[in-house]
């Protein structure tokens, strides 16, 4: 066959493969390990508020004061910065290179209204609102009422648009993007005052994202693959394979056996296959502080392919608590973000077609009290 009539039917050869699974040379790479593509974040062009306060995530504060100034703002003496625009002023504070805030303050509901109602559609038309990989639309009307909670930030507006001012009244919108941005944006009558902020743990700090992918063939022998995922991004961050002992073949589900303690200040999970011979991880909690992960102590890049696999539902997948126990959720959104992220693995699914028990994932969240987003991680098991 011609190369160019091969590269013309290679999609189906790819096809065919992840539907009918691995054949007698299962235990052989189809594709050579390669360099890892991660593209980085385009920053959008500066239309609006929203998109001028993202443009200073990652500049320091001088860059910051610079691009401000050129659309208008002026440094105040408390290292604020200020613009007024048809009666209504704009705070900006830089807190630091990765967390800045726009504030308005005003006495007028209708006018804090607006401007919650301006900047919910600058975020909802921006690059950054189609990179989201988590949102939440709440209202609360009043004490007496519970939080209503809506889909998308057109039925956010239209719920708020009919709202009186009362105590305890919010609107807010909460998201993350796959960069690791985590965009928040709130009405809060009761301190007369709309706030949007946009905070990334991430910049300025060394990337973990692997460059070079590295899967051997004796990684396909193993029983147990463990895979991370990044609770923020749902980035792909490695896997780690193991033999255990007393190896369970029967049943649906992997025999976690755990060990759980509470974080009163420190405290711990771990997990082991069946008995405390066969530990599958193990990692520290900390209240009002981030423990680390003791055990795997290392993940490797693994071999990412080209598509990944139909994501099968909770019959298949699904997280698993403190205990071990498997439970199912009501909204699958994080199941199949974490799915398509280990899904397009060589490893993951060499294991997941070689499998009869359920794929386990846990969210392990080692900062706790006023835990921060950007330390946890899922950890995925595959018993093949």
């Amino acid at each position: 066959m011609k190369k160019k009539a091969f590269a013309q039917y290679l999609p189906l050869f790819v096809g065919l493969f992840l539907i009918f699974g691995f054949v007698s040379c299962d235990r052989i790479l189809p594709f050579a390990p390669g360099p890892i593509n991660n593209p980085p974040e385009v920053q959008e062009p500066i239309t609006n508020d929203f998109t001028l306060l993202k443009a200073c995530i990652g500049k320091s504060q001088s860059e910051a004061s610079a691009l401000l100034t050129s659309h208008g703002f002026t440094a105040g003496n408390d290292s604020k910065y200020y613009k007024t625009e048809n009666g209504v002023t704009k705070e900006v504070h830089i807190h630091s290179i990765g967390n800045v805030e726009m504030n308005v303050l005003n006495n007028d509901f209708d006018t804090l209204k607006q401007v919650f109602t301006q900047w919910m559609n600058e975020i909802r038309n921006s690059m950054a609102y189609t990179k989201l990989v988590r949102s939440s639309f709440k209202l609360r009307t009043d004490w007496n009422n519970g939080n209503q909670i809506f889909n998308t930030p057109e039925e956010l507006i239209n719920a708020l648009s009919t709202v009186s001012p009362a105590e305890g009244m919010i609107a807010s919108f909460s998201g993350n993007d796959n960069y690791a941005n985590q965009y928040s944006l709130t009405l809060y009558p009761i301190f007369n005052g709309v706030y949007m902020q946009i905070v990334n743990q991430r910049v300025g700090q060394p990337s973990d994202d692997f460059t070079e992918s590295d899967l051997e063939n004796e990684d396909l022998q193993k029983h147990i693959l463990i895979s991370k995922v990044d609770y923020l991004t749902f980035r792909y961050k490695g896997f780690y394979a193991l033999n255990v002992t007393d190896k369970l073949n029967s049943g649906n589900e992997i025999p976690f056996m755990a060990d759980y303690q509470f974080p009163g200040d420190f405290g711990h999970i771990k997990f082991y296959y069946q008995n405390i011979n066969n530990l599958l991880m193990d990692g520290s909690i900390i209240w009002m502080g981030c423990g680390e992960l003791n055990f795997p102590a290392s993940f490797r890049a693994g071999l990412p392919m080209a598509k990944g696999l139909r994501y099968p539902g909770q019959s298949h997948i699904s997280f698993i608590d403190d205990s071990g126990t498997y439970v199912n959720v009501t909204d699958e959104n994080e199941l199949q973000h974490i799915w398509q992220s280990v899904s397009r693995q060589k490893e993951f699914q060499h294991y997941y077609q070689h499998s009869s028990k359920k794929v386990a994932v846990y969210l392990y969240t080692p900062s706790v009290g006023v835990g921060n987003p950007a330390d946890a991680y899922y950890l995925v098991f595959t018993e093949q």
